[in-house]
C-alpha cells in the first residue's frame, strides 16, 4: 500500500514543482510584443488604401488622423508611430493607458489592436479589437503614412 500512495504523491510533486511555460503576451506594461517574421511578411503585403477604409470605418469616429486635427473621443493618430502611450497632448488618457509605458511601433500597435483589453487592461476605448490579422496590417501601412516622416516598413 505504501508503494501505492508514494507514486501518485511523486507524480503530483513533479506537476506542482514543474515550472509552467511563459505565458505569451500580457499587458504591454509588461510585455514587448515583438517584430515577427508573420508581421513583417503582412506589413509588406498590406494595402494602404484598405487601410484608409478600415480607419474610416473603425477609427474616425473617435479618431482623427490629421495633421492639425483635434482629440476627440480619442486622441489624434497624427504622428502616431514612435509616440509614447498617452502622451498626445490636450487628450485626457485612463490611467491604464498612462500607465502602460509603451512606444507606439509596428508590433505594439498590431498586438494593441488585436485585444484592445488583453493589451491595456481598463482601457476606455471602445474598440475589443481587431480580429483580422490583415485589416490590422492594412491599417497599419495607412497609419504609416500620417507621419511627418513615415516609419520604414519593417
Amino acid at each position: 500500500m505504501e508503494q501505492r500512495l508514494t507514486l501518485p504523491l511523486v507524480a503530483f510533486a513533479l506537476v506542482v514543482a514543474s515550472p509552467a511555460a511563459p505565458a505569451e503576451g500580457g499587458p504591454l506594461y509588461s510585455y514587448d510584443p515583438p517584430l515577427t517574421p508573420e508581421l513583417r511578411a503582412r506589413l509588406q503585403a498590406a494595402n494602404a488604401e484598405a487601410g484608409a477604409q478600415v480607419f474610416e470605418r473603425k477609427c474616425s469616429t473617435c479618431h482623427d488622423g490629421a495633421k492639425d486635427g483635434k482629440p476627440s473621443k480619442g486622441p489624434n493618430l497624427w504622428n502616431v508611430f514612435d509616440r509614447k502611450a498617452a502622451t498626445f497632448t490636450d487628450f485626457k488618457y485612463s490611467d491604464a493607458m498612462r500607465a502602460s509605458g509603451h512606444t507606439w511601433t509596428y508590433a505594439t500597435l498590431d498586438y494593441y489592436l488585436s485585444d484592445t483589453e488583453r493589451a491595456v487592461p481598463g482601457k476606455t476605448m471602445d474598440l475589443a479589437g481587431l480580429r483580422s490579422a490583415k485589416m490590422r496590417a492594412d491599417l497599419l501601412v495607412y497609419l504609416r503614412t500620417l507621419n511627418d516622416t513615415p516609419p520604414a516598413l519593417p
